[in-house]
């Protein structure tokens, strides 16, 4: 009878014990047993471990206490208290940090929640780890995290990076790691692991960074108690600066223009971009211009890309790219993306300031209305003044003479509105008292900070 009352208390036990610890690694859980060794920690560094709290169990859990106690040791977690439901997970950095040399710096990790409780112990041990100097060309940081760049280099070229590696302690030290990993990163000049350095001493070695491709490169140096992470560029040979050319013809608002490209001298290796075109107006009425496009995709940037022992640039697939100017004064600007080159091949295209252009114009009779329309654009964004000179069916101005009128400010508040360019329709209605057959014709007159354009209307 007392065996079947002990088997009855544990069963609820094990079926509470739901929330387990864990840690991390490139994605891998590791259980966490009763001791958490963090190894060799160089004084002054800081060393991480991701430590991870599963719910294992078929309830929801509140976390009520998550913390490692002990110098030195901190726990990025999220605020007390915190839920963890079956099944899920809740991540966190306990991270270790000292300057005084130890051998154990021990503290209890705990959590608690309102089902169960687990802890462990961790340990670390703070040495007086070896000072690296990195020298120029390539630049080093002590993070966090350490790490150590060895710049832009063209594929299939070399850069050597040289380090000193110093030992600051009044004792012989031991280096028992020291490795380098990482495609394009190797030792190329140094000790080979184990090796000692004496008190206040320092040895050299050489990395070489050797890419053989254009790309981004990644690595690391592991020394003793320390690891710097390695990084550097790759890119092809530099194209020569390439020439954008435009066809003939004076550039003006409310054209499609031909760009092509190409190279004074050959590729010496193939390579590919972007050309992309930007907007800048003269006038402050509107920010761009959004019909400054290329006409192919309706969009600013297109790929290009040439091929090795050629000179000639193929832009999107074709020989050339058709773009639009818009309707707005200023300057369209071209620049390349995506790849290395000799010089700055950036070019810059600019829209005159012009009067206004008429697209298409009538005049035309309504009962007790003159009407005239026009539709055009004015890039320069200042039009508004307008006169209208009448004439009858021989030709013979009216005596009423000119009629001057001002839009300005109508057309400020279209400009301003609409942020599309500068095309616009107008129409102008005249009241007429009696017959208007006898009127034959008109002669309109628009004005902007560029000139006047004169345009002859015959009734309809």
């Amino acid at each position: 009878m007392t065996r079947t009352i002990f088997v009855a208390l544990l069963v609820p036990l094990a079926m509470h014990a739901q929330i387990a610890l864990f840690t991390v690694n490139n994605g891998a859980e590791v259980p966490i047993g009763s001791v958490l060794d963090m190894g060799k920690v160089a004084a002054g560094d800081t060393a991480s471990v991701r430590i991870r709290v599963r719910n294992i169990g078929t309830q929801t859990a509140s976390i009520t206490y998550f913390f490692a106690d002990g110098v030195g040791y901190t726990i990025d977690r999220p605020s007390l208290p915190f839920t963890i439901a079956p099944g899920s997970v809740q991540d966190s950095l306990l991270s270790f940090s000292q300057t005084t040399v130890a051998p154990l710096y021990p503290a209890n990790l705990r959590v608690d929640s309102d089902i169960n409780s687990v802890s462990a112990i961790i340990i670390a041990n703070v040495v007086l780890g070896p000072a690296l100097t990195v020298f120029p060309v390539c630049t080093g940081s002590n993070g966090p995290p350490a790490s150590i760049d060895f710049g832009s280099v063209q594929a299939g070229q070399a850069r050597l990076c040289n380090f000193s590696l110093q030992n600051p302690s009044a004792q012989t030290m031991t280096i028992a790691t020291f490795k380098v990993t990482g495609t394009g990163f190797q030792i190329s000049a140094g000790p080979q692991a184990p090796f000692t350095i004496p008190a206040g001493g320092a040895i050299t070695f050489v990395v070489n960074f050797i890419p053989g491709a254009a790309g981004m490169y990644t690595g690391s140096l592991a020394i003793e108690t320390r690891t710097y992470a390695l990084k550097g560029t790759a890119f092809n040979t530099l194209l020569p600066t390439p020439l954008l050319e435009f066809d003939a013809g004076a550039i003006q608002s409310g054209q499609q223009r031909r760009l092509t490209m190409r190279l004074p001298t050959a590729a010496s290796s193939s390579a590919s971009g972007n050309v992309n075109l930007a907007f800048a107006p003269d006038t402050t009425l509107v920010t761009d211009d959004p019909a400054a496009v290329f006409l192919a995709t309706g969009t600013r940037s297109l790929p290009f890309s040439v091929t090795q022992g050629s000179t000639l640039i193929s832009i999107g697939g074709q020989t050339s790219a058709m773009f639009q100017t818009g309707t707005t004064s200023g300057r369209i600007r071209f620049t390349l993306a995506g790849v290395a080159t000799v010089g700055d091949a950036t070019t810059v295209l600019t829209i005159p300031a012009s009067t206004i252009s008429i697209d298409s114009s009538i005049a035309t009779r309504r009962t007790g209305d003159l009407d005239i329309q026009v539709t055009g654009f004015d890039n320069t964004y200042s039009a508004g003044v307008m006169t209208f000179t009448f004439s009858d069916i021989s030709g013979q101005p009216l005596s009423a003479g000119a009629i001057h009128a001002d839009f300005t400010t109508d057309f400020r508040t279209f400009f301003t509105k609409t942020q599309a360019g500068s095309a616009f329709q107008i129409r102008v209605s005249f009241p007429v008292t009696g017959d208007t057959s006898g009127i034959g014709s008109v002669d309109v007159q628009l004005s902007n900070s560029a000139g006047i354009k004169s345009q002859h209307l015959v009734f309809q």
